[in-house]
């Protein structure tokens, strides 16, 4: 006659057998100790654990915690409930719960290793770093914590950095697509451009449907300006991801397919990753003027008004509203990009912020809502103006004004023109047609360079139009 089994001996029978993916069998071995001992920690641990790797984490959450609750001092019971709200995206107590783990066994490298990656995926990457750094000094030669660790860096712009630790990555784990795609992001930065794109190559021949290194190999053969290898990485990005449109506008643009605009999701994006670094780069190393020469343009014009309703049309971070606030009782900023909202907002110079596309914006407001619209280094990611002069006519009270910058098309050509970058280039008499036919008169016009691209000047055109 065989002897029954202990509580613990059929809790240790159910674990095996849920990692031995058994689940329905691991599970009634445990339902079975809970009938015995209905507080048995690990049984509700094993519960949960099987729930988890069959991807019902609400269900299993509801286990860890009794697991927890039954045994608090038990880090592994901690681990397993932070798995759990990492997968339901509550990111704030999975990291509570995995640094809860830590504090109770110091030494547990894969709650460090997990903390990093929640934090990693949160975008929280200087606490992500320190997270992988900790799981490293336990266990130094693992390639995914190496690999997380060099994204972190990267994507705190510590991109010399970044390299030891992703060559490290892979030398640990040769075919290792992610590393490689990270280390060539970091070399690019580095000015070791060839390598950079040599890694790519070697990424997306490991792992043909490995999108964003399909992405980051067509801009790296772009900068070198081999726009026939750029083109074909990004058809084969737009082949895995046809609604890719931010793709498919960089692909046009090389290959010289207009469009009349840039499309929303490549201006959001592009801001959202420009946000960080956007007012030193622009007012830095791109020497971006517009903001500077505004009011010197604008004040001759506005004598004797005051009290204005304004709009900041592609706001960005605020460069313009500094410049336009003392004349505005109320500036409303507009803008695609949260990430550059966020920035604006902290300025403290809108009285309204608005997430939006510019003419959708004009469109619903009421009509004569603002007395003065500003759309600044705005235009250059839109070709045919007619649709934002009207938009604007009807947004504007009579006499009010509009002020923009476009940059300037050589004499000879006409109308509109996109560049490879995705920037549109307009002529001046395009503009003044364009302006007429929505009921604008031109009030003044400077030329002015407005920023440099490539360490050249970037001529541009400053308008001010009176609405009739």
């Amino acid at each position: 006659m065989s002897a029954v089994p202990s509580v613990a001996g059929r809790v240790r029978e159910a674990e095996r057998l849920v990692h031995a993916r058994r689940f329905a069998e691991g599970e009634a071995q445990a339902a079975q100790a809970l009938h015995e001992d209905p507080r048995q920690a690990r049984a509700h641990y094993v519960v949960g654990l099987s729930r988890l790797l069959q991807s019902r984490p609400a269900e299993a959450l509801d286990h860890m915690q009794r697991a927890v609750d039954a045994d608090p001092g038990e880090a592994q019971f901690h681990f397993g409930r932070a798995a759990c709200l990492d997968a339901l995206e509550r990111v704030d107590e999975a990291v509570a719960a995995y640094r809860h783990a830590i504090e109770l066994r110091p030494a547990f490298f894969e709650a460090a290793a997990n903390l990093g990656n929640v934090l990693e995926r949160a975008a929280r990457c200087e606490e992500g770093a320190d997270a992988y750094r900790a799981a490293l000094a336990l266990r130094p030669d693992e390639p995914l914590v190496l690999n997380g660790l060099g994204h972190c860096e990267l994507s705190l712009k510590r991109h010399a950095a970044a390299v030891p630790v992703l060559e490290r990555a892979l030398a640990l784990k040769p075919d290792f697509a992610s590393a490689m795609n990270h280390l060539a992001n970091a070399l690019g930065r580095v000015g070791q451009p060839e390598r950079a794109v040599d890694l790519l190559r070697r990424a997306v021949a490991l792992q043909p449907d490995f999108v964003e290194a399909w992405v980051n190999l067509g801009e790296r053969l772009y900068l070198l300006n081999d726009d026939r290898g750029a083109i074909a990485a990004f058809d084969r990005v737009i082949a895995l991801d046809p609604a890719n449109g931010e793709v498919r506008y960089m692909r046009d643009a090389i290959a010289g397919v207009a469009a009349e605009r840039a499309p929303d999701e490549y201006v959001r994006r592009f801001f959202d990753r420009f946000a960080p670094e956007f007012d030193r780069r622009l007012t830095g190393e791109l020497g971006y003027r517009g903001p500077a020469v505004l009011p010197s343009f604008l004040d001759p014009l506005l004598e004797g008004r005051a009290g204005l309703r304004a709009v900041d049309l592609g706001c960005g971070t605020g460069l313009s509203g500094l410049a336009i606030r003392p004349k505005a009782a109320f500036l409303a900023g507009v803008d695609l990009s949260p990430k550059m909202l966020e920035r604006a907002r902290d300025r403290a110079v809108y009285d309204e912020l608005a997430q939006d596309e510019l003419v959708a914006f004009l469109e619903r407001v009421p009509p004569e809502s603002f007395d003065l619209a500003l759309a600044l280094d705005v235009l250059v990611y839109v070709g045919n103006l007619q649709p934002v002069m009207r938009a604007c006519a009807r947004a504007l009270a009579p006499r009010g004004v509009f002020a923009f910058s476009v940059e300037r098309l050589d004499d000879m050509e006409h109308g509109y023109r996109q560049a490879r970058t995705g920037r549109y280039a307009h002529a001046r008499a395009y503009a003044e047609a364009e302006a007429h036919v929505a009921g604008f008169a031109v009030l003044a016009l400077q030329e002015a360079d407005l920023r440099k691209e490539g360490g050249k000047p970037v001529p541009g055109l400053i308008f001010a139009l009176r609405k009739a």
